[in-house]
């Protein structure tokens, strides 16, 4: 045992920072090569070994379960995982609205366009020199959500941690556009930010680190665009959060009405797509989330979430878990139109503008969701908290003023 445990503590120190990026397959051990920080196909190699050397010493092989074993014996699981098991009050100061506003470390965003109208996107991008390599976010709103307005507050906490995030328009005010132009409008205008970005500062974006991030009808393009993003020459989605997810019918009646969102069947199993949506939006992101989830089965489990966010309250004071739930103002981020010049610079603000909109949904709930994705897309490591089932921070959504914890999160799993 001796001889196996110095192999094994060999094998640590020459896996300790081995690549966690590489492509997973449904199978359990992708979970172990999580936790170990270290490739499934590490893993794998990793297995032969030791049951080479196991076979050596008994002349029989033994099952995986014995090199999980000897993997805790020797300490290949590092003491994070061992005693991962966050408290309801750590989580609540981890995700608390100073502890979102510490997070912001650059002060002011640099605001610019391309196109005009329904071609227009807006860009976001951190105040400082020297920037290289940002991961990208392409943010894709709701039918009529023109104005970043309405998502201002992620839009600048997404920014301030150092992202580019690009925001196409991709309609006319009111519903004048309809729902089969909005793709070749966003794809368009979201090429036109990618060339002036590659022109200006070729040096500031890394477009392999790309969060798709889309509201409703924008969730749609998400997934469209990601099934599409060779074609529409548009970088692949390196993780994907579908937030309340919406499609045409919702909007619209007839020929309009079909679905843009495309064969989800067919998207890549090592795109991880996280969907959350509130509990109480009935008629548009529960139900079109369901059916999404049982498209996504093909997806490994470390790949796919299914999470609803309930209402809750007390003393007449009620958090509803509605369609617009997502939504977290910020008026420095107004454009009512999109015809129009913006500001240049968007000044930093200390805080979180108050809103009956910004509430625990979104700091324990969608901002959570997104930001651990976008640490993952910007190259830090995997959220598998985030894909494992039934974990306290997908189930805890703060405390409400009485001390009371906030209604728990629902996980469904409709591929079982």
């Amino acid at each position: 045992m001796n001889s196996l445990a110095s192999h094994c503590e060999k094998l640590q120190s020459s896996l300790q920072f081995a690549d966690t990026t590489a492509p997973l397959h449904a199978c359990p051990l992708s979970q172990l090569a999580f936790i170990m920080k270290i490739s499934f196909k590490q893993v794998l190699k990793l297995i032969q070994r030791m049951n080479s050397l196991l076979t050596s010493h008994s002349e029989k092989r033994h099952p995986v379960w014995v090199l999980c074993v000897v993997l805790c014996l020797v300490g290949l699981i590092p003491a994070w995982a061992r005693s991962a098991n966050p408290t309801e009050k750590e989580l609540a100061e981890k995700y608390s609205a100073s502890a979102w506003a510490a997070r912001r470390i650059y002060q002011d965003i640099l605001v610019s366009t391309v196109g005009s109208g329904e071609k227009r996107a807006y860009i976001f991008q951190p105040d400082a020199d020297n920037l290289s390599k940002l991961p990208v976010v392409l943010f894709l709103h709701g039918w009529r959500g023109t104005n970043p307005k309405n998502f201002g507050a992620l839009i600048d906490l997404m920014v301030r941690r150092g992202a580019v995030v690009i925001y196409p328009v991709y309609q006319e005010d009111g519903e004048k556009t309809s729902p089969q132009r909005i793709a070749g409008n966003a794809a368009e205008s979201i090429q036109a930010a990618f060339a002036t970005l590659e022109k200006n500062q070729p040096q500031l974006i890394d477009k392999s680190k790309t969060l798709y991030w889309g509201f409703s009808m924008g969730a749609s393009l998400s997934m469209r665009f990601a099934l599409q993003s060779p074609a529409l020459g548009l970088p692949k989605p390196t993780a994907m959060v579908l937030v309340g997810p919406g499609e045409p019918h919702h909007v619209v009646r007839g020929a309009a009405a079909a679905p843009i969102a495309g064969d989800i069947e067919s998207l890549p199993p090592t795109i991880p797509t996280f969907i959350i949506t509130g509990n109480a939006d009935s008629s548009i992101g529960v139900p079109t989330a369901r059916a999404w989830s049982q498209r996504l089965c093909h997806l490994p489990s470390t790949h796919r979430k299914l999470l609803l966010l309930p209402s809750d309250g007390e003393n007449g004071q009620r958090i509803a878990a509605g369609h617009g739930s997502p939504g977290a103002p910020d008026s420095r981020f107004d454009y009512p139109d999109a015809t129009q010049a913006v500001p240049a610079r968007i000044k930093a603000n200390r805080g979180f503008e108050e809103s009956p909109s910004l509430n625990q949904l979104d700091f324990y709930g969608y901002w959570r969701v997104s930001m651990a994705m976008l640490d993952y897309v910007a190259g830090g490591a995997y959220p598998l908290e985030l894909f494992l089932p039934q974990t306290l921070e997908n189930k805890f959504l703060g405390f409400l003023p009485s001390g009371r914890s906030y209604a728990a999160g629902i996980e469904e799993d409709l591929c079982k």
